[in-house]
């Protein structure tokens, strides 16, 4: 086998499994998270409240994370003077035990559905969480019981 012809036939095979790593790598990667991966768990005359379920984890503190959508049926002010925003991406620590609830993260958008202009975006580091207590019958309160619910198999049970 000469060179000459080697050289184009081991190219073409190097060119067909790069093309097929790239189209698994795109077909396995996840998506945005779509509509149909949010399931409604609070709503108040002032909010809508959405989960994923399949963003329920656990810390390395041992509480449970949930990710969530938050539509705002009026604009909230933002931090950034002159803004305000309309959906809100929030990532939450839950301790089921004590019934409380605190927020982690939260990415602001201007309009509902996380769409529009990303208005203000909060991390808040593990040893600085700010408790809050989350009732029965409020919207935290609805956040705490459905994490604490759906927690998967191997993480602290419900409460309830």
């Amino acid at each position: 086998m000469s060179t000459q012809h080697s050289i184009p036939r081991v190219a073409g095979r190097t060119q067909a499994w790069a093309l097929a790593f790239f189209a698994l790598t795109a077909w396995s990667v996840s998506p945005v998270t779509s509509a149909a991966d949010w399931v409604s768990i609070a709503k108040s005359d002032r909010t809508e409240v959405f989960a994923n379920p399949a963003t329920l984890g656990v810390s390395p503190a041992s509480w449970v994370i949930v990710r969530t959508k938050q539509n705002f049926v009026e604009p909230q002010p933002s931090a950034k003077k002159g803004k305000s925003f309309l959906s809100a991406r929030n990532e939450y620590r839950i301790d089921c035990a004590q019934r409380r609830v605190a927020y982690r993260a939260m990415d602001t958008y201007s309009q509902l559905d996380l769409q529009g202009d990303p208005v203000q975006k909060t991390k808040i580091g593990e040893k600085n969480l700010k408790w809050m207590d989350a009732p029965s019958g409020t919207v935290f309160g609805e956040i705490v019981d459905y994490a604490c619910k759906n927690v998967p198999a191997g993480l602290p049970p419900s409460t309830k």
